[in-house]
């Protein structure tokens, strides 16, 4: 027993370091049962259980089953149920009442003249009112929705916060929590579920949203920002904000599709799938703040997908206008980490008559095993001052970009967020400061904290408060890796801060290969122009930078959102690799970014490459001998443009192509040029090479994603194979994005492609479906991979030897026949964990390939 208070000690303080308010009422009114058809006895799914008079209510699940509780006094219990007489259940205040075995009576009656009669009828969409219903508010819906109006202007307040969940302040009975106990002074009560909540954090906003519908265009501009709770240590220039903004968005019930999670929900009101994908029940007419309205339900067909159960309030006078709506998840959908989501929205008519959203309650709990401490969190979004013809909107509309943050919103004093804050804080939110000061105050918190922030940023502050480090080792993950060149690897690195200097910025690291027993570098001067508050690659960066390296690389091998010594890419599958090179770079980079999606890199370097390995430079003189070239220079200038419209910001240290940057939505365009000097700092060739790319995700409503991207390539020159392109090969037993996994490294060169890379994730669509196998919410992922290509006669030395490299052991230009290669794979094994399938489809009678094989990867879904 005493073991177990010290586990669930333990998990309370790192949620209390992670995550990141009206006392804990002592009277909490609890019921739980099940509802069943009175005359079968068989339970009915789906049937209302609310507390009367209150918001706070429940929907059965498939067995009938609920369970709810409230701290606001009330005591009577309606449960209804369409083709049910509604019954009402008085229960004792503050008990808890368990196996209630409630009975409905079945009952029929008439709505416009037809008569609909118990759910144990199978379910019709001819002739049921419901289904009309549905229709004409989606034919509606249109008229009915804000973005029917030209223009408009509306000032949001949205405030998050995230709490521990029904969590027990008693914590004088365990050593290891007895200093904790001052926590029960701060516990409040969850507004959706009555149980008691530790607020740990507090996000507040306050914006003004501008529409325009023709030509159309949205913009927000952030007039006050605030943070205050644990998690403020581990935000890293914005990035957790960022991502819990992508994660817990606010939504739009008249788009076909519902944004939240990272995923995308059929919308009841869905122009396209809508009437297919759920079932709808008329429950009853009732009056919502003056205005009748007809009481809509509706459930998925398959309550494993990605939809939502939920009710719809429609008025009756005409305009099938929605005038509340709630939306729950099923409780056996295929959603990772999330216990419960609840969303709800209000919506009031504008002086013009216009419909608009009047306020917004996200509420979720998240929780990491299944019966440990939970995660809540409640996002709340209310709006004001609707304006359908601001005067300031042309020059808005002029900025660039979709969303602005005024220099000034992370700075608004406590006076503003009084003054301006459309609802009040709870007494318990407006406690935090004075509970984090008593949370640091204790050593064995501040470790856990610190020890978190380390594992989440992979850096180490070289000063207790992050807020004043100068300089940060890391990162982590690189200190130790191997290859078949320099074996064991050692490496140190680290950045300086925005705390020594928020423009100018150093970087890099130092490492020694145990058997080579080189010293490799790698050092990185920026000056940013505009200041930073922490990083070098906050946006917007406008920034010019000179790196100087030496290093071992592999060519063909190109790991795009991890670096080279990542320690989980350590263990190789495949032939071996012991083709590499020594490389020697000088570079000076510019860099800038505009916040409409531009962004503009130009570059001058120098490089020196040396065989290394089994790896030779022998070229093709003009007798027709080889002779053995120690390295090769090139100097050479380059530009890249790159376009991504409707890109949030991200200010992750690795910069917007970060891996851990949860908004992929916004479409990439890539252009490159680079032009190669001969005899211009000691270059040896003259060259040009052009690159160009295009990637997008494609969501497919309910049914996953697919993610796309297409390449293309060109040398224009002739240059020995070096400075040929190289498919990008893995042979990490990881999987690796842009990565052809069957190729061999250098197994092709190629001067001129085209390639694409097609994922497909299926969501569960399949597996869904499958009894048995859906109770396991594995999920289905496909991929397809090609390149298709050639080496043109000046570039190939069986043609045109003389002035070329001979092309090592194993390398073979890119025939007329395209490389393709396909993978099916299982992920959400145990939520994280996805295995691949990979089977290479062309060139399979090359020597020393593998047809086929497996990969894997850790991958966070909801």
């Amino acid at each position: 027993m005493k073991n177990r208070f010290h586990i669930r000690g333990l998990i309370i303080l790192v949620l209390l370091a992670v995550s990141g308010t009206v006392l804990f009422a002592q009277s909490v009114t609890k019921a739980a049962g099940t509802v069943k058809d009175a005359i079968t006895k068989e339970p009915v799914s789906f049937a209302s259980v609310l507390f009367e008079g209150t918001t706070t209510g429940i929907m059965t699940d498939d067995n009938g089953a609920f369970s709810l509780q409230t701290t606001g006094g009330q005591t009577t219990l309606v449960i209804s149920s369409l083709g049910y007489q509604t019954q009402k259940l008085a229960l004792p205040q503050g008990r808890n009442s368990e196996a209630l075995n409630i009975l409905l009576h079945p009952t029929s009656y008439e709505i416009e003249e037809v008569t609909i009669r118990p759910t144990r009828e199978k379910y019709s969409r001819r002739d049921n009112p419901a289904v009309e219903l549905i229709r004409k508010v989606i034919e509606n819906k249109d008229k009915n929705r804000i973005e029917s109006k030209d223009t408009y202007k509306v000032e949001i307040y949205e405030k998050l916060a995230l709490a521990l969940d029904d969590f027990d302040p008693n914590m004088e009975k365990n050593a290891l929590l007895k200093k904790f106990s001052f926590i029960k002074n701060y516990v409040d009560t969850s507004v959706i579920t009555g149980k008691p909540i530790l607020t740990l954090s507090v996000r507040e906003n306050i914006s003004d949203q501008y529409y325009r519908k023709s030509p159309r265009s949205e913009k927000m501009i952030t007039k006050g920002q605030r943070i205050e709770g644990v998690d403020q240590t581990i935000e890293d220039g914005g990035t957790l904000t960022a991502n819990l903004q992508e994660m817990i968005k606010g939504i739009n019930i008249f788009d076909n599709n519902i944004e939240i999670l990272l995923n995308r929900f059929v919308s009841p009101l869905s122009s396209t799938l809508a009437v297919s994908y759920y079932q709808y029940y008329i429950m009853d007419t009732l009056d919502i703040r003056g205005d009748r309205c007809v009481d809509l339900a509706f459930v998925p067909v398959n309550s494993e997908s990605y939809g939502f159960t939920g009710r719809l309030y429609i008025t009756l006078d005409g305009n099938y206008s929605v005038k509340r709506c709630q939306l729950n998840v099923p409780r056996h959908i295929n959603l990772n980490w999330v216990d419960f989501l609840q969303i709800e929205q209000d919506f009031e008519p504008a002086p013009d008559s216009t419909w608009v959203l009047a306020e917004e309650n996200t509420y979720i709990n998240f929780y990491a095993i299944k019966g440990a401490q939970q995660l809540y969190a409640h996002n709340y979004r209310h709006f004001d001052k609707y304006d359908f013809a601001p005067a300031d909107a042309d020059s808005v509309f002029g900025l660039l970009g979709s969303t602005h943050i005024l220099p000034q919103a992370p700075l608004r004093p406590d006076t503003f967020w009084v003054n301006n804050r459309h609802t009040p804080l709870r007494e318990k939110e407006d406690a935090l400061k004075q509970l984090l000061e008593e949370l640091y105050a204790i050593p064995v918190f501040n470790v856990l904290v610190k020890t978190i922030e380390v594992l989440v940023s992979g850096y180490i502050p070289t000063k207790p408060d992050k807020k004043e480090s100068p300089f940060d080792f890391g990162p982590m993950n690189t200190t130790f890796s191997s290859n078949r060149l320099e074996g064991f690897r050692v490496r140190l690195g680290g950045m300086t801060t925005a705390n020594l200097h928020p423009r100018w910025f150093a970087s890099g690291y130092v490492a020694y290969g145990m058997d080579d027993r080189r010293l490799k570098y790698n050092l990185r001067l920026t000056h940013s122009f505009n200041n930073k508050t922490y990083h070098e690659l906050e946006s917007t960066v406008n920034n010019l930078s000179f790196i100087q390296e030496y290093d071992v690389y592999t060519p063909g091998q190109d790991f795009l959102f991890t670096s080279k010594d990542n320690m989980f890419l350590a263990w190789k599958v495949g032939e071996p690799i012991t083709k590499m090179e020594y490389t020697r770079l000088s570079m000076l980079q510019y860099e800038k970014e505009w916040l409409n999606g531009f962004t503009l890199k130009t570059w001058i370097q120098n490089k020196n490459r040396e065989a290394a390995g089994t790896l030779r430079y022998n070229e093709y003189a003009a007798n027709g001998l080889l002779r053995n070239i120690h390295d090769i220079t090139t100097s050479e200038i380059g530009m890249q443009l790159r376009f991504a419209p409707g890109e949030k910001a991200y200010n992750s240290r690795s910069g917007k192509e970060s891996a851990f940057k949860l908004a992929q939505d916004a479409p990439i365009l890539r252009l490159s040029h680079q032009i190669g000097f001969k005899d211009f700092l000691g270059g040896d060739y003259n060259y040009h090479h052009t690159e160009l790319s295009a990637e997008k995700r494609i969501w497919l409503s309910s049914f996953g994603h697919i993610d796309a991207k297409v390449k293309a390539g060109k040398i224009w020159n002739k240059v020995p194979f070096p400075l040929l392109i190289m498919p990008n090969t893995n042979q990490s037993v990881t999987i690796q994005p842009e990565a052809f996994n069957m190729m061999n490294a250098l197994e092709f060169v190629t001067d001129q492609y085209a390639a694409f890379y097609i994922t497909y994730y299926l969501k569960g669509w399949i597996f869904n479906r499958i009894p048995v196998i859906k109770w396991l919410k594995l999920r289905e992922v496909l991929s397809f991979n090609g390149i298709y290509g050639g080496l043109t006669d000046k570039n190939n030395p069986l043609i045109n030897p003389t002035g070329l490299f001979q092309l090592p052991d194993g390398t073979r230009p890119l025939g007329s026949t395209p490389y393709l290669e396909a993978s099916v794979g299982i992920e959400n094994i145990f939520k994280l964990l996805r295995v691949d399938y990979y089977r290479r489809l062309t060139y399979l009678n090359e020597p020393n390939i593998h047809k086929g094989g497996f990969r894997i990867a850790l991958r966070f879904t909801f």
